[in-house]
């Protein structure tokens, strides 16, 4: 009897849940098509996951603080002329904005990091005051949780505000961080920490293999370059420089088909030597040998780029057309590099105010933990927040 009036009991909530949702179905479909109904829609969802979870007490508080720490966000993009779209939550991840175009430089990308746990620090205050005159618990909660999810997210590591923050200082702080989340999640297993170790490892790799990097794209341009002067010489061997029809120089189709065997000899050879060549090299130790086979490799393409080129070539206004969107390439891999050389280039004072404004934010956001942590600990709870 009791279970039927258990079940009566939640088929009532159901249907009353479910009539409620129909009256609002209205309301949901213009959050939909708002420029920040995504981001009120995704806060309500995670509101509920944390309310049944941990109650709605606690999930109030989780929602306020990863609210005002990615309008932080926000503001310091608005201030920097960066556009960002409005703020997704995610139940049991948190919460993120995705930027329309990034950031010229790493000083800019710091100071947009810099932004959310500062805007934590001050979501915390309210809650200083607050408890000060009224001494409820829910304050010490607010001012012990706002403070650690903007401390651990000051650790120095990509992709946590903190590794963006210290990517002006130097790559070895990601290695810093890096062992240090290592360590925390020895002792405090998390997927979550598992995703944030596989990603700072790659985005500290990425970092420290950049001067490789510019080396392949140099080999790159290289190439192009070479690939140019090939181009062009298309323009005295496949056109017939007596023969002309209405359309101007006729092609040398003989001439083609000399053109297109030597190349595929040309790929043979190489592809005799890539055989005879290592597939995997110890990074820094063999990076000689590993340029020699990328050069190889890239060889590779260009012949069969020029293998398409010959094919397809029909007139001479071709080669212009081939000329230029080769240049092209070239240009953008110039610009690639350029970005890579500059984008981590940050002057001596730069650096000082980033580490002093790190170290004081880390300061303060650890004090205003120890402080919620302990009134917190001087009580005993029975009954959770709830």
């Amino acid at each position: 009897m009791a279970e039927r009036k258990n079940n009566t009991g939640r088929g009532l909530i159901v249907a009353s849940g479910l009539l409620i949702l129909s009256k609002l179905k209205w309301l949901i479909a213009l959050l939909k098509f708002s420029k920040f109904g995504g981001m009120i829609i995704s806060l309500l969802i995670s509101l509920g996951a944390y309310a049944v979870f941990f109650g709605w007490k606690f999930g109030v508080v989780l929602i306020y603080l990863l609210f005002i720490h990615e309008m932080g966000h926000l503001v310091a993009a608005k201030q920097k002329g960066i556009k960002t779209s409005p703020a997704v939550f995610i139940p049991f991840m948190g919460a993120l904005i995705g930027m329309k175009e990034q950031p010229k430089d790493a000083a800019t990308e710091a100071y947009l990091a810099y932004g959310g746990p500062l805007a934590g620090l001050i979501s915390v205050v309210p809650a200083i005051i607050l408890y000060h005159f009224t001494g409820q618990l829910i304050w010490a909660l607010v001012i012990m949780l706002g403070a650690m999810l903007n401390l651990f997210n000051l650790f120095p590591i990509s992709p946590l505000d903190g590794g963006r923050v210290v990517a002006v200082l130097s790559p070895h702080m990601w290695l810093l961080g890096l062992v240090g989340v290592l360590v925390f999640a020895y002792f405090f297993p998390s997927v979550i920490l598992i995703f944030i170790i596989i990603f700072g490892f790659f985005s500290w790799w990425r970092r420290i293999r950049e001067d490789y990097m510019m080396k392949t794209i140099d080999l790159q341009a290289e190439a192009r370059r070479v690939l140019i002067e090939k181009i062009k010489e298309l323009g005295k061997d496949l056109f017939y420089q007596y023969y002309t029809d209405e359309e101007g120089p006729m092609v040398n189709h003989v001439m083609k088909g000399f053109l297109t065997r030597q190349i595929s000899e040309d790929q043979a050879l190489i592809q005799d030597k890539l055989s005879r060549m290592k597939k995997w090299y110890i990074p820094f130790l063999q990076d000689k040998s590993r340029l020699l086979r990328e050069k190889y490799l890239i060889q590779l393409q260009m012949n069969q780029l020029l293998f398409q080129i010959i094919e397809a070539i029909q007139g001479t206004e071709d080669i212009s057309m081939q000329v230029a969107e080769q240049d092209h390439v070239i240009q953008q891999l110039r610009k690639q590099q350029d970005r890579i050389n500059k984008y981590y280039h940050s002057t001596l004072r730069t650096k000082l105010i980033v580490f002093i404004a790190y170290i004081l934010l880390a300061g303060a956001l650890g004090a205003l933990f120890v402080y919620g942590q302990s009134i917190l600990n001087d009580y005993s709870f029975n009954t959770p927040f709830s």
